[in-house]
């Protein structure tokens, strides 16, 4: 179950609670339904809700009716279960147009939800679980399902009863059950699909085989048409075309469409033939193609004939005829045929001003006359949709299986495959006075219902804080009341005590007014010294950083001196001395100053040196350069000449 939804529902038993239970002299909490009672309760509701084929079912208020547990309060988790299963499926009858026989299904599968949902309710949230799937296809079926659905559906629907009922009627429900039933929906899913296909496939076979026939008579004079029309064509050629060829090119295009293999070859077998007749005197690559495609040609052509049984006296003779002119021009001989200019010699001419109008205003009155009778764009529909029909006064779901454009029909069937009704794109009248589709509704799934279900119950829990306010405004209110009537009976006896009382307090409020001044003087005192210790914090911490910023700057200062470095020495309160660093000792890690003269004046270490210089008893004048010191080479060149010496 979703978070939510589960902190709603803990909001919602909590209030109910405080409102309708904790104000009972007695203890609510023994009169739970036990899960037993309620298990038992459920049993004997089995048979009335599997009977039950109204929209409207309360397995709460009918639980209510039952002696043993009436009146009786229920535990938070199985009122929760309950709630929310009883909440979901009263949104999918209510948002939903099913067929009064489908409200039975919900009813005997909402029974099932309901002892499932006492066991686990966190399978609500999981939209794998089967029985949520179990619910969607059911659902998914309804939109589809009314009394016009068919015989084939009428037995698939009775089968789902059945299946459903055998779930209510099981007192122990759980995933395993719900994933047989799941198993065996789908098998009647599959089943039903493929007969309710093989219907279809009846009914697409007469179209089709209408369609062909209107294939032919439309595109076979039109295929005539644009092999005669342009050039100049023999007219015993034309004769042919028109009134024997075009026989075999119908059943051709009747049996395969014109699509076809066998149309596109009869079509490619026309142009060669008059190719080979029309060809002018003298093209020297006549003879060449002539024996590449003409021969095989004539045969198929001929046995075309001969299989549809139109192989006449006429046939023959221009066969006959075809071969002799074909041997000819193989000779080279000129050939005079018999011609007819087969192009529109009106095509350029301007026709009068008056037929034009006519014909303008004829077109005008036709346009304007289905844009009146147009009650809907056909290009709006869906092929495979499902609709709501309006025929003579009763709806019907159908879906619509095939906009045929050539034969401009639309082909309406219902659930079982079966065909409901055709119309004409030109029957304007039809559709406008008795035909209004309108497209099926199947938005309503399950997260929906869930969705709604939390709604629902937060409009639910809003209610109840707001009667939970006005019970306790109410409380208040008669508290004040019965106190004010117990001091009205105890005035006479309690006004002595209570003005004793009240002075009482009012010392007492002197008193504690008292000290939560010295209490408050106090805590400003400490405040202050808190204050004052830490701003002597903060400045001790600064001269600490400035310190060691000024160590650090004068240990780099004494890494810098070297020998010959000029330093001034205090040697007395206003005496100052002027010396030069003579040597570094590495022995005594001292640093040796003397004046001009040689004289030592001071030898410090390193660490004495830095208080000198922190205390300003020295100050560095000049730092040496970086040359090596005589003094210091000096006394190296010495000691290595006394280590040689002993």
């Amino acid at each position: 179950m979703p978070r939510e939804l589960r902190n709603i529902l803990k909001q919602n038993r909590r209030l109910e609670e405080k409102i309708f239970y904790e104000p009972r002299t007695s203890d609510w909490r023994q009169d739970l339904i036990s899960p037993k009672e309620l298990n038992k309760a459920l049993s004997c509701l089995a048979n009335r809700i599997i009977d039950n084929k109204s929209p409207e079912l309360s397995v709460l208020s009918m639980l209510d009716e039952l002696p043993e547990i009436t009146k009786r309060p229920l535990a938070a988790y199985e009122k929760n279960a309950l709630q929310v299963v009883e909440m979901l499926f009263n949104y999918l009858r209510v948002s939903t147009q099913f067929d009064p026989r489908f409200y039975h299904i919900l009813n005997s599968l909402q029974l099932a939800f309901t002892r499932l949902a006492l066991d686990d309710l966190s399978f609500l949230d999981n939209h794998k679980h089967h029985a949520v799937l179990f619910l969607e296809k059911l659902v998914n079926i309804g939109y589809h399902f009314d009394q016009g659905a068919g015989k084939l559906a009428n037995f698939f629907v009775h089968a789902i009863e059945l299946l459903t009922d055998r779930l209510a009627s099981k007192e122990q429900i759980n995933i395993k059950t719900f994933a047989s039933a799941n198993k065996k929906l789908d098998e009647y899913l599959v089943g039903f699909e493929e007969k309710s296909n093989i219907n279809t496939s009846k009914i697409l076979a007469k179209i089709e085989q209408s369609s062909r026939q209107i294939e032919a008579d439309q595109f076979t004079s039109q295929l005539i048409k644009t092999k005669i029309e342009g050039d100049e064509i023999p007219i015993f050629l034309l004769d042919f075309f028109e009134n024997q060829l075009s026989i075999i090119l119908h059943k051709i295009i009747l049996k395969f469409g014109t699509q076809s293999k066998q149309c596109q070859q009869l079509l490619t077998d026309m142009d060669t033939i008059s190719w080979s007749l029309s060809c002018p005197y003298g093209d020297v690559n006549y003879n060449k193609r002539f024996e590449a495609d003409v021969p095989d040609m004539m045969k198929r052509v001929y046995s075309l004939f001969k299989e549809n049984n139109d192989a006449n006296e006429y046939v023959n003779a221009f066969f006959l005829e075809a071969e002799e002119l074909h041997r000819k021009k193989l000779d080279g001989k000129r050939v005079r045929l018999d011609v007819m200019i087969s192009a529109d010699i009106f095509a350029d001419e301007e026709f009068d001003d008056n037929v034009g109008n006519e014909k303008h205003s004829s077109i005008s009155w036709h346009k304007a006359e289905e844009e009146a009778f147009s009650c809907f764009d056909i290009d709006t529909l869906e092929e495979n949709g499902w609709y709501f029909l309006n025929i003579n006064g009763n709806q019907s779901r159908s879906k619509l299986f095939m906009i045929n454009r050539l034969t401009e029909k639309l082909y309406f069937c219902n659930l079982s495959g079966e065909l409901v009704t055709t119309i004409e794109f030109q029957d304007k009248t039809k559709l406008l006075e008795t035909l209004t589709p309108t497209l099926l509704d199947e938005e309503i799934r399950y997260p929906h219902a869930i969705r709604s279900v939390t709604r629902e119950l937060t409009t639910k829990l809003e209610t109840l804080e707001s009667e939970y306010l006005q019970f306790k405004q109410q409380e208040i209110i008669n508290d004040k009341q019965q106190q004010q009537a117990e001091e009205r009976a105890k005035f006479s006896v309690m006004h002595k005590m209570a003005k004793h009382r009240k002075a009482e307090q009012e010392k007492e409020n002197e008193k504690r007014q008292v000290e939560e001044q010295a209490i408050a003087k106090q805590r400003d005192k400490h405040q202050k010294q808190l204050e004052i210790k830490k701003a002597e914090n903060s400045k001790i911490v600064e001269l600490e950083q400035v310190e060691a910023r000024r160590r650090f700057k004068l240990k780099g200062d004494i890494k810098n001196l070297g020998p010959g470095s000029s330093v001034a020495v205090l040697k007395t309160p206003n005496r100052w001395v002027e010396a030069s660093l003579m040597l570094i000792s590495r022995t005594t890690q001292r640093y040796i100053f003397a004046d001009s003269s040689g004289n030592k004046i001071v030898e410090p270490t390193k660490k004495e040196l830095i208080e000198l210089l922190k205390d300003k008893k020295i100050r560095i004048l000049k730092m040496s350069s970086p040359k090596a010191d005589p003094m210091q080479k000096l006394v190296i060149e010495r000691r290595k000449k006394l280590a040689l010496r002993f």
